[in-house]
């Protein structure tokens, strides 16, 4: 029997918690198919695509659902049904795909549906066939596994938009997880599980990361590494360091008690916001004073990304070849610097 590895992952959120100020996920018609292309991490000889529905209202519905024109089965057939609140993983299907290799998922809608599940600002660019519609969200694929065992360490970031990769160049894949994978090569496997505006303390584009963290991150059996990023979104909501650090260290905490290591990370500059809420009075001191908490304690490594991109003429700002243009997200440049701020002993594997 094969023993199924996760070769591709996306963190999707909530239709439901997306604020009214952005752009909305799109609703589909039955009939339409939907195009969207996903890049794997490691190749093998037959793959299993999983598709969700965890956040939708209804029945979601699809007349085929193909990988590269390879027509892929639910139970069997080539209809699928995926209840609300569930997900679905397809029959295995041979098929040979290399380190690397983009994927093309084609979904033929079988009934009208809302998002179901999505991740907002995906970096990668979607279509409809047929129209000249073009989207950058991504809708219902949230995992591909691969029949190649995991080999050398399996790495899943997990953050906000910092590593969802928003400001970088869509289609490029110029996310820091995408150049910490360049620099692990095919000795691992990096997954990104960021969703952009992530908090800590109260959902927002999706659950918190601590509901969503048995999803995953423990939910990732081969999980042997969390990279750990988050809290930036917690501080215009009025959270405090102790907050925000106690449940940083919670979740570091969870992750070692299943055998994942934790590296936590510092949380970056952005005074040179172009968002108020972000420059709010009291955000820096906080900020700091969460990056002070994570840099003292000795239970776990620590990558200062803060110091990785920050302006060394004023720290509390993004160093300007680094900063995407809203003082918050970072350029391609701004990614990479961040992965080349991981030693890669951090994230090595380990007897």
């Amino acid at each position: 029997m094969a023993t199924w590895s996760t070769t591709y992952l996306a963190a999707l959120g909530d239709p439901a918690v997306t604020p009214a100020f952005m752009p909305q996920p799109r609703a589909f018609a039955a009939a339409e198919t939907v195009r969207q292309r996903v890049r794997v991490r490691r190749g093998g000889s037959a793959l299993r695509l999983v598709l969700s529905n965890e956040f939708g209202t209804g029945p979601l519905v699809f007349d085929a659902v193909t990988v590269n024109s390879v027509p892929l089965t639910l139970a069997g057939v080539t209809r699928w049904e995926i209840p609300a609140g569930r997900t679905a993983t397809s029959d295995p299907v041979g098929f040979a795909f290399a380190d690397g290799d983009e994927l093309t998922v084609d979904c033929v809608l079988g009934a009208d549906a809302g998002a179901g599940a999505f991740l907002h600002s995906a970096q990668r660019t979607g279509e409809v066939l047929g129209s000249s519609e073009r989207f950058g969200s991504l809708y219902w694929i949230t995992r591909v596994l691969t029949d190649a065992p995991a080999r050398g360490p399996v790495i899943v970031a997990v953050g906000d938009s910092l590593t969802r990769g928003d400001g970088t160049s869509p289609d490029l894949d110029q996310r820091y997880p995408d150049h910490l994978q360049r620099r692990v090569g095919t000795t691992g496997v990096v997954l990104n599980a960021g969703i952009g505006g992530n908090r800590l303390l109260g959902p927002l584009f999706g659950p918190t990361l601590p509901d969503r963290f048995d999803r995953d991150v423990l939910g990732v059996p081969e999980a042997t590494h969390l990279l750990l990023m988050a809290g930036l979104n917690d501080l215009p909501a009025g959270a405090t360091a102790p907050e925000i650090t106690a449940v940083l260290f919670d979740l570091a905490t969870r992750a070692q008690q299943h055998g994942i290591r934790p590296v936590l990370g510092t949380l970056t500059p952005m005074m040179g916001s172009v968002y108020e809420t972000f420059r709010a009075a009291g955000n820096e001191a906080t900020r700091l004073a969460v990056n002070e908490a994570v840099t003292a304690q000795k239970a776990w490594p620590v990558v200062d990304f803060a110091a990785a991109v920050a302006d060394p003429a004023d720290p509390s700002r993004l160093a300007p070849p680094f900063d995407s243009g809203d003082g918050v997200h970072l350029s391609d440049s701004g990614a990479e610097a961040l992965a080349a701020a991981v030693h890669l002993d951090l994230v090595a594997a380990h007897a």
